[in-house]
């Protein structure tokens, strides 16, 4: 059977309209942007590899300056693959041009929303917007940052428009946990995650963040190869993981979906 890649997820920036001290995933204001260039390069790679889902995240991915060319040139390039965007929402109810080029080109909006985000009502604005225009939308929140009230006002939100409401527990992935029993690689590898971080580096794994874990990048001639090539070593960061999970082999072949 041929492989296919479940998610590509390119972060396009590292910029973000909150300064959260202890997100590994942004700078805030001081953020840098992907280049239209860089970003024409990846995505002629991923034109080489079987893939559903093409993930666009950061950062927050909506204060690129390029954002809307970006998710037009995405959909013109990719145009059978579903698309999906990470945001906290908070420039979608404020800026009518990023929300009608998220609308033209995304059919899934993930929506990060707790006390972290601080975005209740860009949130409560924005989702009945898009879910009135079909789109899959998924809110998602942190238990431990989050009230009950404002928890149960999002599951009221989310039931009358049709959105999905999930909790998880950690966001990030260096919380103060155990380290984690590196015994076995971690199953979930088998869902077949591309991370593409902002300068090309690419790592098989949704948590990805230690850029000295990079297996290869979009710039080697056998990009294609690699990304479903078998793996055999742990990443510094499955130490911390939340979302590690021991499959107790010594290597994790790529499965065929």
């Amino acid at each position: 059977m041929p492989r296919i890649l479940k998610t590509a997820k390119i972060k396009i920036t590292t910029k973000c309209n909150r300064s959260c001290d202890f997100c590994i995933f942004a700078d805030g204001a001081q953020g840098e942007n992907m280049s239209q260039e860089l970003f024409t390069t990846v995505l002629d790679r991923l034109e080489t590899i079987p893939f559903q889902q093409l993930h666009i995240n950061g950062g927050e991915p909506t204060v690129h300056r390029d954002f809307p060319a970006l998710s037009t040139l995405a959909r013109t390039r990719l145009p059978g693959r579903v698309m999906v965007l990470g945001t906290n929402a908070i420039t979608l109810a404020r800026n009518q041009r990023i929300m009608e080029a998220t609308l033209r080109s995304y059919d899934q909006i993930l929506i990060g929303c707790d006390d972290e985000h601080q975005n209740y009502d860009e949130v409560h604005a924005v989702v009945p917007r898009l879910r009135e225009t079909g789109k899959t939308v998924v809110v998602n929140s942190v238990l431990e940052g989050i009230s009950s009230t404002r928890l149960d006002q999002l599951a009221g939100l989310c039931a009358s428009t049709g959105a999905i409401h999930v909790t998880n527990h950690v966001h990030h992935v260096d919380v103060g946990q155990p380290a984690n029993e590196l015994r076995g690689l971690c199953d979930r590898y088998l869902d077949q995650h591309l991370m593409i971080e902002m300068d090309g580096s690419c790592y098989r794994c949704f948590n990805a963040m230690a850029k000295d874990d990079s297996e290869f990048s979009i710039w080697d001639e056998d990009f294609a190869a690699k990304v479903f090539a078998p793996r055999g070593h742990h990443f510094r960061f499955c130490l911390r993981c939340h979302e590690y999970t021991d499959s107790g082999s010594t290597v994790v072949p790529a499965l065929a979906t």
